[in-house]
């Protein structure tokens, strides 16, 4: 019997290192690219690499705030030491359930009144005295709004100082020289401005919030409002500035390797750059209801939702959307904020769960505390409202956010108020 030798195709992952490099790039928020370009600059001198130089003079380090439990224990038990009006206690608590951790209210003033059910002069008489907390910015409208508060408080605030501030998106683009053309104002006088601001808290919440990582450092992703709609783009103020150094033909085999290890770092940031602009518009396009109008414009959507719209596979798209910070108009939250999944069907079609807890929410809020909903009776109005959900559902997602059931809450609202995480 002779042996019989063949040579037998099989299928094989073969991943290269490169692949590996470029999967970590993805992985990466533009504070973490631009130190890892640092890294690679220093070890290869084709790198020509210019740092942002932006990380300390937009760095705050908020001080350390004695705290009960948390920012919303803070506001909660000041609210209940300055307000004794039952309707504007129960707008307080709303303005409250909007807080973000940053300290900024995550919802517009007209959406936040409607659902305490008052009108938005009466939610803006509360708002008032809420921004009287301490520590200053608190319940801020947004960043500019969370300025002026502290600028007024300091003495600081007039209108060269509104015109900074109205202006600084300049800044991210044409930095303090432009910021000088687009107020009129002259450079000494907006250089001032800028000390003061600088010297501001931008997120008087992150003092409570000691370990979230999320508020100490800039976004990666900036969306404006304009005529046009809504724009998404890359904060290019935290992103590295490099590119390859231009030289003559390499004949050594050492240099010709950086040459071309140079060559690949700066084709694969930019492709993670474009990636990440591609999830980012396709994730908040989608949510353009979120946008305008928080939680309760929020759709379900799905990582394999986006990974199909891009034509790249669903662990591409966790990749990029995990750590990666988004600022809005009115707030800064990471862009897996974006993602809801799907719970129910009315109409044919679905609704997002974080919506449904949401509404849940806001119905323990406003209901009758001498008759509390019983988990039947909140299952049946979100059937009705949203879509079909069980009363073990309600009775998950109630817990989930904290409130205790219809017998517990009978003739008690603070604890309700305290749950604002959906």
């Amino acid at each position: 019997m002779q042996p019989d030798l063949r040579l037998v195709p099989k299928p094989a992952l073969h991943v290269s290192a490169r692949l590996c490099g470029m999967v970590g790039l993805l992985r990466m928020n533009n504070d973490e690219l631009s130190r890892h370009v640092s890294e690679m600059a220093a070890r290869n001198p084709l790198l020509d690499f210019t740092p942002t130089g932006r990380g300390g003079q937009d760095a705050y380090d908020a001080p350390v705030v004695a705290a009960e439990d948390s920012l919303y224990a803070h506001v909660l038990s000041a609210i209940n030491v300055a307000f004794d009006d039952p309707s504007q206690l129960r707008v307080a608590h709303a303005f409250a359930e909007a807080l973000e951790p940053s300290g900024w209210l995550g919802q517009p003033v007209a959406s936040i009144a409607e659902h305490a059910g008052v009108t938005v002069r009466q939610a803006e008489a509360v708002l008032a005295r809420l921004q009287d907390f301490e520590p200053t910015g608190l319940f801020a409208r947004d960043l500019a709004d969370c300025l002026r508060l502290q600028l007024i408080e300091n003495g600081d605030w007039d209108d060269a100082a509104a015109a900074v501030i109205a202006h600084l998106g300049v800044m991210l683009v044409g930095g303090a020289d432009a910021l000088t053309d687009a107020t009129g104002l002259a450079p000494g006088v907006v250089a001032d401005k800028l000390a003061a601001i600088r010297a501001c808290n931008p997120k008087p919440g992150a003092a409570f919030q000691q370990d979230d990582p999320s508020l100490r450092r800039r976004p990666d992703i900036i969306v404006r409002k304009e005529a046009r709609g809504w724009q998404i783009e890359l904060d290019r103020s935290t992103l590295p500035s490099f590119d390859l150094m231009r030289t003559g033909k390499a004949a050594d085999p050492m240099l010709a390797k950086l040459r071309r290890d140079a060559r690949w770092l700066v084709n694969a940031v930019r492709l993670r750059n474009q990636m990440t602009l591609d999830v980012a518009r396709t994730v908040i396009g989608h949510q353009v209801g979120f946008l305008e109008r928080g939680t309760l414009g929020l759709k379900p959507l799905r990582r394999r939702d986006v990974a199909e719209r891009l034509g790249v596979h669903e662990s591409t798209v966790g990749r990029v959307a995990t750590g990666l910070l988004v600022q809005t108009p009115v707030q800064m939250l990471e862009l897996t904020r974006f993602f809801s999944r799907a719970l129910g069907r009315k109409r044919g079609r679905h609704a997002s769960r974080r919506k449904l807890k949401a509404l849940l929410r806001d119905m323990i809020v406003a209901e009758d505390p001498d008759s509390p909903l019983t988990d039947q009776a909140l299952a049946g109005m979100l059937s009705r409202r949203e879509a079909k959900v069980s009363r073990r559902t309600v009775a998950k997602y109630r817990q989930s956010l904290g409130i205790e059931g219809a017998p517990a809450r009978a003739g008690c609202r603070t604890s309700v108020g305290a749950t604002t995480n959906v």
